[in-house]
């Protein structure tokens, strides 16, 4: 039991009456230093003078005990449960989010994996041409999509930072350049041909892809501040 909360209460009762403490004092039937001791919460009343004052406030017992009236108590409660099931819905829309870009991800992954083994296998990039530009217009279209709807950076734990994004494009980077390393060995390049080439290619893949996932964060961000 907050006295203190109690007696803040019971002084807000009485301002709303319009009474002094000597004034309740004298329609109570006590001293004006006892109202004061019940208002600074250093004593409580007796239980028959709170059942006198609950009367004479128009207010619950139970609502003298509280320190606030039954509305402000069913407001604060009810604004509580709706904080919960907020939390609770951007959770579950956080973890569909989470579990959409995980599949596209892998599925993404997969078809990458395939192409690049067709291409190893075949040694023909014509071969190959049109199943990558379908995966990477679908890519994109589905990035677009998360990006439009703000939810670019929640497919991951991971926080898009430009240390973060540096680290994905170089791995990215490292990956399809060794691809190309293997394409050329299968055409009969040179190694002296080969390893400029790739070193190239790992050069220019990474600068565009940091620069795409940090405009795709940039989006993502400015479009988290409008819908704040």
């Amino acid at each position: 039991m907050d006295t203190k909360k109690i007696g803040r209460f019971l002084k807000m009762l009485r301002k709303e009456k319009g009474l002094t403490q000597e004034q309740l004092a004298e329609i109570l039937s006590v001293s004006g230093r006892t109202v004061s001791r019940w208002e600074t919460g250093t004593n409580m009343p007796d239980l028959s003078i709170l059942i006198q004052m609950a009367e004479f406030y128009e207010v619950e017992v139970k609502e003298i005990l509280d320190g606030e009236r039954k509305s402000e108590i069913m407001e604060k409660e009810l604004k509580e449960t709706l904080s919960k099931v907020a939390d609770y819905h951007k959770l579950e829309k956080e973890k569909a989010e989470k579990a959409g870009n995980l599949a596209f991800s892998l599925t993404f992954a997969v078809c990458a994996l395939t192409i690049v083994i067709q291409l190893i296998v075949t040694g023909e990039l014509a071969a190959v041409l049109g199943e990558t530009i379908i995966l990477l217009a679908g890519g994109a279209v589905y990035i677009g999509i998360m990006v439009y709807n703000g939810i670019w950076e929640t497919g991951s734990k991971v926080k898009s930072t430009p240390f973060t994004d540096i680290i994905t494009s170089g791995v990215c980077g490292s990956i399809f350049s060794a691809v190309l390393a293997f394409y050329y060995a299968r055409l009969g390049a040179a190694m002296e041909q080969i390893l400029p080439a790739a070193a190239k290619f790992f050069i220019g893949i990474t600068i565009m892809s940091f620069a795409v996932l940090r405009i795709l964060a940039g989006f993502s961000h400015k479009k988290k501040e409008k819908e704040a």
